[in-house]
């Protein structure tokens, strides 16, 4: 019954106090400073903090059954016509902390490039050092990639690959996936991952799943060469290909755009891909995050639901209550505004551009 923002603002106050970047380089101390006032939070609005363990898990299983019924759920069912009466599951499974220390961490994975016709085994998806499964799925941090084909393939976003920086927990993630896919001949799968250390003994499967994006032969792609004179950024592409809009910060936004100017396409500008966005994920045509992931779950939705999306943006500020937003520090957009994006390359430009269909080459 609290508002995330409050949660929010406690851990901006302290990461300007301590100069701190992102929340995983605070200390042991000054994590448990922020763990305390997230406490008092909780006491000042009569929450009790649950302290006895067994109790925990039981609240946490009431709270999965509970959030069968939120607003979210129930928007998310009525747009895809699920059935309410299915009801959820919960499991119970030992696990890692993926936050225990700096040799720790967690991610999510493909076991083939998204939206690209091969079926051969290629890792492909998000990590995170020192973060919790949440971290990712939540979409609320800035990822690295899984593998050096992901650097390879958006060289301007090169980062720490865990090919790279956890060669031996990568290498069985990449066994276990040939062994699924190859061996036992399942689908190719999405899989969430935590370890806590460089080793494979300490690599823990929290789920597998059937990979349910949907494939392009073709995408749409723009034109006109003079486009990259008003390249603005870029991000991680997922989705299909490009797209002109007008720019939404939103749900006010999205509505009055749609009556305005019914034929043009919406792209929603948020600062993380969250599961609480999901109503504006519906309502537009595009996003774009600042952070999160290609496995977060929101961005996955939005590609489900055949929107094209641009995530972890790392040089997009958004201004939210301004309802304007700005890009490398000197591009920027506000409501109603032309942009461009191109989820293939992960680019963002500045106005609209021609568009035509192109074959998609597999690598």
């Amino acid at each position: 019954g609290i508002m995330r923002d409050e949660f929010d603002k406690i851990i901006v106050n302290f990461k300007e106090l301590y100069k701190v970047k992102e929340k995983k380089t605070f200390s042991n101390e000054q994590m448990k400073a922020i763990a305390l006032s997230y406490k008092d939070l909780l006491r000042e609005n009569r929450v009790k903090f649950e302290e006895r363990l067994f109790e925990q898990l039981i609240q946490a299983i009431i709270f999965v059954f509970q959030s069968w019924y939120n607003e979210r759920a129930q928007i998310y069912r009525k747009k895809l016509q699920i059935a309410e009466e299915w009801g959820t599951a919960v499991i119970v499974q030992e696990m890692v902390f993926g936050n225990i220390n700096s040799e720790s961490g967690t991610g999510v994975i493909f076991t083939k490039v998204p939206f690209e016709k091969s079926s051969e085994i290629v890792l492909y998806g998000d990590f995170s050092r020192r973060s919790q499964g949440e971290d990712i799925v939540s979409g609320l941090v800035h990822t690295l990639p899984v593998s050096e084909f992901q650097n390879r393939k958006s060289p301007r976003l090169r980062g720490n690959s865990l090919e790279e920086q956890f060669p031996e927990i990568y290498q069985e993630l990449l066994r276990l996936a040939k062994e699924l896919v190859y061996k036992r001949g399942y689908e190719h799968q999405e899989i969430e991952f935590t370890f806590k250390s460089k080793s494979k003994k300490d690599l823990y499967i929290l789920q597998t799943r059937n990979y349910n994006l949907q494939d392009k032969e073709t995408i749409p792609v723009f034109t006109d060469p003079a486009i990259h004179t008003h390249l603005a950024g870029s991000g991680i592409g997922i989705g299909r290909g490009a797209m002109n809009g007008i720019v939404a910060f939103d749900t006010e936004d999205l509505e009055i755009l749609a009556e305005k100017y019914p034929q043009k396409n919406k792209i929603l500008i948020r600062p993380d891909t969250v599961p609480d966005d999901i109503a504006m994920i519906f309502e537009c045509d595009g996003l774009l995050t600042a952070r999160g992931g290609v496995t977060s779950h929101a961005a996955v939705t939005a590609a489900q639901l055949g929107k094209t999306c641009i995530v972890n943006c790392r040089q997009l500020v958004v201004i939210e209550k301004e309802k304007r937003c700005i890009i490398n520090k000197k591009t920027e957009f506000r409501t109603g505004d032309e942009i461009a994006i191109d989820a293939h390359l992960g680019n963002i430009y500045k106005g609209n551009y021609p568009i035509s269909s192109e074959q998609l080459n597999l690598f």
